[in-house]
C-alpha cells in the first residue's frame, strides 16, 4: 500500500476539505496523484506557499514551503 499524504496542512488546504491522506494500491499511481495534488495546490490555492513532492519509503509527501 502507498500513502500520498500532505505534510502540512495551511488553510487553503482546510478550506477545500482535502483529506490528509490517500492510499493506492500501486507506486505508480501514488506519484501521480502526488504530482497531479501538488500542481493543483500550485495553481488554485492562493500562493503564499509552494508545494511539491518527495518520496519517503512508501509514502509520497505533499510537501510546502513558503514562497520566496
Amino acid at each position: 500500500m502507498y500513502k500520498v499524504i500532505i505534510e502540512k496542512e495551511c488553510g487553503c488546504v482546510r478550506r477545500a476539505n482535502m483529506l490528509p491522506e490517500y492510499n493506492y494500491e500501486d507506486k505508480d499511481s501514488a506519484l501521480i496523484e502526488a504530482g497531479e495534488l501538488a500542481r493543483k495546490m500550485n495553481d488554485e490555492f492562493c500562493g503564499k506557499h509552494q508545494f511539491g513532492v518527495r518520496q519517503e519509503g512508501e509514502n509520497f509527501l505533499v510537501t510546502m514551503q513558503m514562497r520566496g
